[in-house]
């Protein structure tokens, strides 16, 4: 039997991902019947229940998560640049989106949490679009005045974002 492709198995967990997001109620049996008649096979039983709660978990955390979200009040100056910034973290979340990579979330961007003072690198592994347009997002910040964020290193695999703390 021949070996999946890594693309292949994120199309396939993100087969799965979608179907669990969409019928949170539907049957093991279902769902594997479906994934066998898109991709004529079947699939690790293990794998297959981890993409099942890991689309509950995130079906949960998307119900607690509105909740905090209208407390947030943006500052006046922030208005101007907010359509902006709202715009590209939508295409940058819809482009990076973890089931479109990986079926896995998001680890490699991931900001680390603020320890201390001096500057935090961020190592950012993806494919060349993706890297090109977080290019982009940084370039508007810099535009837009944040003069503590930088590209340090880059190429066409991975590059690392360096932010300086105010």
């Amino acid at each position: 039997m021949p070996r999946t492709s890594q693309e292949q198995t994120q199309e396939r967990h993100a087969f799965l991902l979608d179907l669990f997001r969409q019928q949170p109620d539907i049957s093991s049996k279902e769902a594997l019947e479906s994934f066998k008649q898109k991709f004529g096979g079947t699939i690790n039983m293990k794998t297959f229940n981890q993409l099942r709660e890991q689309a509950e978990d995130e079906a949960a955390s998307a119900a607690a998560a509105p909740a905090p979200t209208p407390e947030v009040e943006p500052e006046p100056e922030a208005e101007e640049t907010e359509p902006v910034v709202d715009d590209a973290a939508a295409r940058l979340k819809a482009a990076a989106a973890p089931e479109a990579l990986n079926g896995a979330p998001a680890a490699p961007a991931k900001k680390p949490k603020a320890k201390g003072s001096g500057p935090k690198n961020i190592f950012v592994d993806a494919p060349k679009e993706h890297l090109t347009f977080l290019e982009g997002i940084i370039q508007q910040f810099q535009e837009a005045g944040a003069a503590n964020i930088r590209i340090d290193h880059a190429t066409d695999r991975w590059m690392v974002v360096v932010v300086d703390s105010k």
